[in-house]
């Protein structure tokens, strides 16, 4: 055979067994699907469509317990991970589910803190898992919330009631005694007083606390508000020898929209604290300053002062820095959760300084409605303009100027007919 032959046949040879090398190696690889599709079989359809729907943390296991799908709560907020995934008593009860079919449901445990997501176990085509998982920890906090709300407004109820039962009871029984009936009298009407605010304040809060609907806003005037509910705290500041200083009031303009009810109740509220918490010959100081686009109100006193570890719970429901001090002059512990929640609704906020032995000052910040209006008009109106300047005006007739504008135009069409 010739070199040339035997080049051509090598080269052939070559090929046949290339070929039968790919075709052997597709052939391994198509059995090999085929035999990873018998033993896992396509997920349904319908259940990861869904799954990829709902907010829930969810996850499909094949039948070796393996993770084979996740929606998109689990793979962008993984409240659990694969550690929790490979747990023994979850395993445990994940195979119990496939064995059986029985759905599982772990709750979770009260007695441990921090644990608060609810595990849910369902076997579907007989071949996969799907495991749902919900974060109960807002739920959780919430519950405790309401709680402890229910625990502290029945003890602060119970107490004003009962000492107007007893006092009843005694005030019938000294009838004789004028002087006594007197003293009795004078203390029933402060502990009726006393329930009456913790009424009060119980409505205040719920009111704060309830979404501002559209007809609940009104245009209110922060200053004027803040000068009326000065106005009405002087008799109660006469009362326990405490003057009230009003600074930075002269011409002031800002308006909000919104209760005007809850923002006098939040400044109100400050300012009873302010008073209650002064020393006799001490001063209030009420200061109001516009700042851009905010209106700020700071109310400073004299008192006590707040130590640093009460800082962060005085605006919690009925917290109260010294309880019996507190009881006795008439504090709910409700005003300072009142005025946040009343100026969170409104889209403000409210700030504390305080430092023993000097005083305190809170400061409330709203957002100016009338500021945020006339920033959107100018806006609108530069708009206008650059529209109007950058419009092609029509062309001139002979012996006419061409106007600048769309307005200049109209204005020009408009002679034109009056002199006609």
């Amino acid at each position: 055979m010739t070199p040339t032959g035997l080049v051509l046949t090598s080269v052939a040879l070559g090929i046949l067994i290339g070929s039968a090398a790919a075709i052997a190696i597709i052939g391994a690889r198509s059995a090999g699907r085929r035999r990873a599709a018998a033993m896992r079989p396509e997920l349904p359809p319908i259940a990861t469509t869904l799954l990829d729907e709902i907010e829930t943390f969810a996850v499909i296991l094949d039948a070796s317990l393996t993770p084979v799908y996740a929606n998109p709560t689990a793979r962008y907020e993984r409240f659990i991970s694969g550690e929790e995934l490979s747990d023994p008593d979850f395993l445990r009860r994940a195979r119990r589910v496939m064995m059986t079919g029985v759905p599982d449901t772990r709750e979770p445990d009260p007695a441990v803190p921090g644990d608060a997501i609810r595990v849910h176990i369902v076997r579907i085509q007989a071949r996969f898992l799907v495991v749902l998982a919900e974060d109960l920890g807002e739920e959780q906090r919430l519950n405790s919330m309401r709680r402890d709300f229910i625990a502290n407004f029945s003890h602060e109820l119970k107490t004003p009631i009962a000492a107007i039962g007893l006092l009843a009871e005694a005030v019938q029984e000294a009838a004789e005694e004028p002087e006594t009936v007197r003293r009795f009298a004078k203390t029933l009407v402060k502990e009726s007083r006393r329930l009456g605010e913790l009424s009060r304040g119980i409505i205040q809060l719920s009111e704060a606390q309830s979404s501002l609907r559209p007809e609940d806003r009104q245009s209110v005037s922060l200053p004027d508000l803040v000068r009326r509910e000065v106005e009405a705290h002087r008799v109660y500041a006469s009362q326990n020898g405490v003057e009230l200083v009003v600074t930075g009031d002269n011409g002031l303009d800002a308006v909000i929209e919104g209760r005007e009810s809850s923002l006098g109740a939040a400044v109100s509220n400050l300012l009873s604290n302010a008073i209650r918490h002064s020393p006799t010959g001490g001063r209030v100081g009420v200061g109001m300053e516009v700042k851009q686009t905010k209106f700020v109100v700071t109310i400073t006193d004299q008192g006590e002062g707040i130590a640093p570890e009460h800082i962060g719970r005085i605006f919690e429901r009925f917290y109260r820095v010294d309880g019996a001090r507190t009881r006795g002059d008439g504090g709910t512990g409700l005003g300072l959760s009142i005025a946040r929640h009343s100026m969170r609704a409104h889209g403000g906020d409210i700030d504390v300084w305080s430092q023993p032995g000097i005083g305190s000052s809170f400061s409330l910040t709203f957002p100016r409605h009338d500021t945020v209006e006339k920033t959107r008009s100018k806006k609108r109106m530069k708009k206008v303009r650059e529209f109007l300047s950058s419009t092609p005006a029509a062309s001139p007739a002979p012996g006419e100027a061409a106007p600048t504008s769309r307005a200049s135009a109209s204005s020009a069409s408009t002679e034109s007919k009056g002199a006609q």
